[in-house]
């Protein structure tokens, strides 16, 4: 029975990445990564979650080996801030933070649904928050 370190390194190998792109993808450290995969560190919910979704396999996946039953919810980004978050950098934990904060503001704000994301600010949105991302 494989590791849940063997199986992030198997199917990262099987996609063609390197661990930095896995890392870069994930928001992880390459000393990190690499101590996983060799089973000489665990890992926490969180950061398991950012690696199933960047190398789009489920959780029970990567804990099991089996895949699961259900098909893992996408999370659709918008064009514009996919783009804005590649220009400044964010992991994906980062970027999809970026957009849960603003789905929960407006959502506070208002009980019209918004479905204009791609006319957001996105830097301005960022520049707002971005301490609270950054302590993530």
């Amino acid at each position: 029975m494989s590791s849940v370190g063997e199986r992030i390194k198997e199917r990262r190998l099987e996609i063609g990445w390197t661990q930095e792109h896995l890392c870069t993808k994930a928001g992880l450290s390459n000393s990190f990564l690499s101590e996983l995969e060799n089973g000489k560190r665990s890992v926490s919910a969180a950061n398991l979650l950012d690696i199933a979704r960047a190398l789009s396999v489920s959780l029970d996946y990567l804990m099991t080996g089996k895949a699961s039953k259900e098909t893992p919810s996408e999370v659709a980004l918008p064009a514009s801030l996919a783009a804005f978050a590649a220009e400044e950098g964010l992991s994906l934990r980062q970027t999809l933070m970026l957009l849960d904060m603003h789905k929960q503001i407006l959502a506070h704000r208002s009980v019209k649904k918004k479905d204009g994301l791609e006319a957001v600010d996105w830097q301005k949105f960022y520049e707002g928050v971005k301490e609270f991302l950054e302590n993530e």
